[in-house]
């Protein structure tokens, strides 16, 4: 690069900064919080990695065992998120968001029952074949 093209700080744009004040509401609506985290897609890949990084070490920790518990994290997060909506920056998407974690997690839940019944079922129903089939020999 030559020195005509060279990057300094006096050639970047000056940004000024921002108002830490949350903007004006009505007397009667709750002041909106400020944001402490701002970021982007990169951030939310770190974040991604992070999560998915500490599921594996739980894994690996319980040998597997703790993931029967995974399917409570969203209902308790979820109604963590709920009852603190208001006091999101957003509190339509947390609500939104809050219902969707509670729904996967209730459908989880809801499928694992499902195949410990028909377990069970498979089981009972094998028990009374075999001794039905034993029985007609004697």
């Amino acid at each position: 690069m030559s020195e005509d093209n060279a990057v300094t700080p006096a050639s970047l744009p000056q940004i000024a900064p921002q108002a830490a004040e949350a903007p004006e509401t009505p007397a009667t609506s709750r002041p909106r919080p400020q944001v402490t985290f701002m970021g982007n897609s990169y951030d939310l890949m770190a974040v991604v990695a992070v999560a998915t990084g500490a599921l594996v070490a739980f894994s690996c920790l319980t040998c597997n065992f703790g993931f029967y518990c995974l399917p409570f994290v969203p209902l308790i997060l979820g109604l963590v998120g709920l009852l603190s909506a208001e006091d999101s920056v957003d509190p339509s998407r947390t609500r939104l968001l809050s219902w969707l974690g509670i729904g996967g997690g209730l459908l989880v839940i809801l499928l694992l029952a499902l195949v410990i019944i028909a377990y069970v079922a498979l089981i009972v129903v094998s028990v009374a074949v075999g001794a039905t089939a034993g029985s007609s020999r004697y």
